[in-house]
Order: structure tokens, then C-alpha cells, then sequence
């Protein structure tokens, strides 16, 4: 475990915020066991680049209205991002520091010094959604589709028999899925307990992903056109719900105007969107030669996306007011080569969806560790696939001959602890702020990895993984169909569509778990803003509380198995929890004992306890 004793995040449960004229007044709360042997403490900062020790003064717990020994330290400052660590002075003259990786006897460097961002913060809506992610060609087909036929590019019609399903390399074969249905289906997602839908791109291209974009000035005409998102769009905010959309920044295909302009005339300003060799050539995505890559050099793509008129805002206002975008391969956009805009790209992308007015959100697709590249003031978050999905997978897989690799990593998914699950996702969060965590997409699978019975393995592991989604620090993003564990076909492919004629037959229907979960992050405030405490880890159980002023969760799950679960933690209130949503919690001799129900149960308090 990371630290018993003592314990601080960046959240508001720890932090609190009050804005200045001059920048930011901060008050700073430590926890600690009410026996810990503490006489000083103090957080050690930069100001100016020079540290700086601001010491604290120990507050009485009732006035802090929670169990435990608590310390507070007041500091102004004017920082857009403030970090700190915390050093503690004990009895016989012993200091320990304490940052975002634990407690340490040594002195540490700074890169895993609590984050405080203080500007630039997600809208609220987006910290308190529960996603549902859409491939919009494999999710439901309306009664438009036989109407289109297929367009001249595709080369024909799937299988919706997925033991007969024919996916082809090129992607260029259709099930037919389009925003009509979508729309068809908005009352079925928004009673899984979902409150926004991502889709994966809508433009106008020449295949069954579309991210070869074609262009971005409409959408896709075998979707439904500019026309379905409109009302998409509409009926989600009907129905109070948001939508956000996918958008290639990094590349286009290349049958979109752009590049066509750009092989044909050298001198044109379109070839400057490009990267060309001296030959001709030029340069794509990964060497896939469908997508040449945008050099973002140009001033005129930099106005042509970012724009007043661009395309970053031209689909989040009126009349498609979409509420924000997922960016794909946003860590490679702007990079190439010793040419590296990243930087100057992703601050106007922002700044393009701040322009837009609203609360709109701005998402990361990437891959691997985003820490250097994320810290709040241009993306809100990312796709948490390093610090969040990858230790999942390790932790719940039951590994067999068929365990998929991730992410392109050249050996397959290794099962590991509970110990080792906590370390990893402590590891990656503590390098980004609490912010960057908290706006940032909690998933399991998407429609770029295996599905989650082809890692899972069993319902029970599945179930626990889909409670993880929801109740650690986190967006929930579910891709659709895992309500059901959709199985994948052929090599893991996951693009499959729902079964929409035998839903009710299914064999796994997660529905009701999903329903509760996203009612969980509805219902308070711990889920969406509270801190995170691990009370409790050993191989096959995880226990953590999440805690805020108002409210107060505790999740007890378990890979294997429903045994009982007996939890020591100096902290828990003493009393019987105001509602306890999935399990059952006991209480013997006053401490409790969690009954798991398929692996999990949650137990809520009102106020933090």
C-alpha cells in the first residue's frame, strides 16, 4: 500500500479555492492517523523557481467535519498550475515527505508533486457524465439505410450474423449503422444511465471508421448528412443529454479536397498542409498510405481548423451545437520529424473550443503516458489508456492462450495484483493534475481494443471492471454493446454490431449494474469531484473510499470469488451507511464487513464521515 497513515490529493475534499484579484487564495488540508506522532507540517512549493515552505497549523476535526488528525496550510499564489509536496516533522526530530507516490524518508525530485490546476478546470456537466461511445456504422440502422443502398466506394454489405461476419482490411464493407439510428435508440442508451454519446468521426470518407476524412466541410451523406446530427444533437439536449464528435487533426485522407488540390498544384496553398519530400512523396500516418499527415507550419490550416469559421468550431455552433471533441492521435499532432507544433496546435485547438461559447469539452486520444503532454490548460483530459485501462486489463484477465495484446504492444496482457494494479494507476496519476484525472475518459475497451469478455474472460471479472470505470477518479466511457459483453470476431474485432432482434436473449445483461453505476454519479458529489483513499488491497480485492464534503462511497471489489470481505480502516464512521446501492454492508463490533454481489459492493454515507 501507498500510504495509511497519511493522506492528500488535489481534490476539493483537501484543496479549497478562493479566487483573488490577485490570482488564488489556497487552503491545503493534510489527513492523518489520529495517533500519528505529527508535530510539524508544512508544504514545500516553488516561487519564482526558488522553494519555498509555507508551514501549517493543526485543525480540530470537528471543524473540518471528518475523522482524523488534520493540518492545514494557508498560500496565495498566481500560478496557473500550483504544485507542492508536503514535508512532516514527527516526534524525535523525524521528516518524511509526502507526494503523489507515497511517503518517502529521502528527498525527492518534483515530478510527483501534487497538482493543483486552478484555471481551465472541465465543465461540471462533462465531470458528472457517464459516455457511451458509438461506431456509428456497426450500432443501428435505420430505415434510411436500404433506402441509400451502399455507396460507390464500399464494397458491399456485412453479415449481421456475427458467426458469419466478413470484415474486410481495408474496411471498406458496411453494416449500415447511421445517426437516424442513433436517435432510433436514444431512449434505450439514456436508460442504461448514460448522459452523453461519442461517436467516432461523422465526415464525409472512404471507409467504415472515417477517419480518412474525405472532408470536413458535411457530414457524411451515408450517416444521414448534416441534417441527422442536427437533430441527433437536438434530441440529446431534448433529452438533456450531450454529444460530442471525433475529430482528425493529424491527417485526412487522401481523397479530401485538400490533399487533391495539393497533388495537383505544387504552388497551391494547399500543398503547404502537407509534408512532401523532394521526390513528391509524402508523408502519412504510421506509413498508412490512405492518410498523408497535416503540417500544421501552415498558417492557412491553422485558420481553416481553428478558425472563426474552421472546423473546430463550426460543428460545436449553432445549428450543430455539439458539446465538445474527442481529438484523434492528438500526442501526434503538430509532430513530425524534428518539426514539433504540438504545443502551439493543441492551445489553439482549445482555444478554438473555448471561442465557441458554451460549456464545450476537449478530449485527447493517446495512447500511452500523457503526463507531459496534458496538464489541463489546452485538453481537459485524455483517454486514460496507460494510467486506467492497461492495469485493468492486468488486473482483471484471466490469462489463457487467447489473451489479446494492448495497444499495439508486442506481447500479450500478464495478469497482476490488486497491489500491483494500485501501483500502476497511482504511478501514471500522479504525474497530471487532479483536474486533468478527473476529465479524463475511464475505459475499458473502445473501438480500437479487444472486447471486454475477450480480456475479462468471466462475467464476474467484466462486471468488476465496468464498476472500476465508475467509481475511480474519471469520465466512464463504455463502448456500446458491452451492456450485453458483445463477443468479438476473428482476430479481436470488436466492431460488431448490437443484436438489436435478440437483446433479450442474451447471455451477460449488465444493464441494470450500468444503470446504478451512472445513477451513483448522478445521485452526490464524491463519484465526480471527491478524493480517492485505498483503505484496503491485497491479490484479488480492492476497497477505496471516495470522499467528499457532501458525500461519502465505499467500493469493495473482488476478481474472484464473493467471500465476505472484513475492512480495517481507522477513518470508517462507525455507523451503518445511508443506502447501499449494490452488496450489502454489515457492521461487526463496529467495523464493516462488505457482502459482494458478482464481485462488488458500494456502500454511500451523506456528508463526509
Amino acid at each position: 500500500m501507498r500510504h495509511q497513515i497519511f493522506h492528500h490529493d488535489a481534490s476539493v475534499f483537501y484543496v479549497h479555492k478562493t479566487p483573488t484579484a490577485q490570482g488564488w487564495d489556497l487552503k491545503i488540508r493534510l489527513r492523518c492517523s489520529p495517533e500519528a506522532p505529527i508535530e510539524r507540517a508544512a508544504i514545500r512549493t516553488l516561487v519564482d523557481g526558488e522553494p519555498y515552505f509555507a508551514w501549517g497549523e493543526r485543525l480540530d476535526a470537528q471543524t473540518v467535519g471528518a475523522s482524523g488528525q488534520w493540518w492545514e496550510v494557508s498560500v496565495s499564489t498566481r500560478a496557473k498550475i500550483f504544485a507542492y509536496r508536503w514535508l512532516i516533522g514527527l516526534r524525535g526530530d523525524e521528516w518524511l515527505w509526502l507526494n503523489g507516490e507515497g511517503v518517502w524518508e529521502h528527498t525527492v525530485p518534483d515530478h510527483a508533486d501534487f497538482r493543483v490546476q486552478l484555471d481551465g478546470s472541465a465543465p461540471h456537466e462533462h465531470l458528472c457524465s457517464s459516455v457511451y461511445q458509438i461506431f456509428p456504422d456497426r450500432f443501428a440502422r435505420s430505415a434510411q439505410t436500404e433506402v441509400r443502398g451502399l455507396p460507390e466506394w464500399s464494397t458491399g454489405w456485412l453479415n449481421p450474423d456475427p458467426a458469419q461476419w466478413n470484415d474486410d482490411a481495408a474496411q471498406t464493407k458496411l453494416f449500415g449503422g447511421d445517426l437516424w439510428g442513433i436517435i432510433d435508440h436514444l431512449d434505450y442508451i439514456q436508460n442504461l444511465g448514460f448522459d452523453t454519446i461519442y461517436t467516432t468521426p461523422f465526415f464525409e470518407a472512404r471507409s467504415s471508421h472515417r477517419y480518412d476524412a474525405h472532408s470536413f466541410e458535411h457530414v457524411d451523406a451515408d450517416l444521414g448528412g448534416d441534417e441527422a446530427l442536427i437533430a441527433l444533437v437536438d434530441a440529446c439536449h431534448q433529452r438533456e443529454m450531450r454529444f460530442l464528435g471525433d475529430l482528425t487533426t493529424n491527417h485526412t485522407g487522401v481523397t479530401h479536397e485538400w490533399f487533391r488540390k495539393a497533388m495537383a498544384d505544387p504552388d497551391s496553398v494547399e500543398r503547404g498542409f502537407y509534408f512532401f519530400d523532394e521526390t513528391g512523396d509524402y508523408a502519412k500516418w504510421l506509413g498508412v498510405e490512405t492518410l498523408p499527415k497535416l503540417n500544421y507550419n501552415s498558417a492557412e490550416l491553422r485558420h481553416r481548423m481553428f478558425g472563426p469559421s474552421g472546423v473546430v468550431q463550426k460543428y460545436l455552433k449553432p445549428p450543430f451545437n455539439m458539446d465538445g471533441w474527442r481529438i484523434d492521435v492528438a500526442n501526434m499532432t503538430g509532430r513530425f520529424g524534428q518539426s514539433d507544433l504540438y504545443e502551439s496546435v493543441a492551445s489553439e485547438l482549445r482555444a478554438a473550443v473555448d471561442a465557441a461559447g458554451g460549456d464545450k469539452v476537449l478530449v485527447a486520444e493517446h495512447a500511452h503516458d500523457f503526463t507531459l503532454d496534458i496538464r489541463g490548460e489546452t485538453f481537459h483530459g485524455a483517454m486514460n489508456y496507460s494510467g486506467f485501462t492497461r492495469p485493468v486489463w492486468e488486473w482483471v484477465t484471466a490469462m489463457d492462450e487467447r489473451t489479446p495484446i494492448f495497444m499495439g504492444s508486442p506481447v500479450p496482457v500478464r495478469p497482476q495484483t490488486g497491489e500491483k494494479f494500485v501501483d500502476t494507476t497511482e504511478d501514471f496519476s500522479a504525474q497530471m493534475t487532479w483536474n486533468v484525472r478527473a476529465a479524463s475518459f475511464n475505459l475499458v475497451t473502445s473501438h480500437d481494443t479487444a472486447r471486454l469478455m475477450d480480456i475479462a474472460g468471466d462475467s464476474q471479472r467484466a462486471r468488476v471492471a465496468l464498476a472500476l470505470c465508475y467509481t475511480l477518479p474519471g469520465v466512464p466511457m463504455i463502448l456500446y454493446g458491452e451492456e450485453y459483453c458483445l463477443a468479438s470476431t476473428g482476430d479481436f474485432n470488436c466492431r460488431v454490431p448490437i443484436p438489436w432482434e435478440d437483446v433479450e436473449n442474451q447471455t451477460i445483461d449488465n444493464r441494470e449494474l450500468l444503470r446504478v453505476l451512472g445513477g451513483l454519479r448522478k445521485s452526490g458529489s464524491a463519484l465526480p469531484s471527491g478524493s480517492l483513499r485505498w483503505v484496503q488491497v491485497s491479490e484479488d480485492v480492492v476497497v477505496f473510499m471516495r470522499e467528499h464534503q457532501e458525500q461519502t462511497i465505499l467500493v469493495c471489489l473482488s476478481r474472484c470469488g464473493d467471500n465476505p470481505v472484513a475492512i480495517d480502516d481507522e477513518f470508517f464512521p462507525g455507523r451503518a451507511p445511508d443506502t447501499v446501492p449494490l452488496g450489502a454492508l454489515s457492521l461487526d463490533n463496529g467495523k464493516p464487513v462488505a457482502s459482494l454481489d458478482q464481485g462488488i459492493a458500494v456502500a454511500v454515507w451523506n456528508g463526509a464521515q
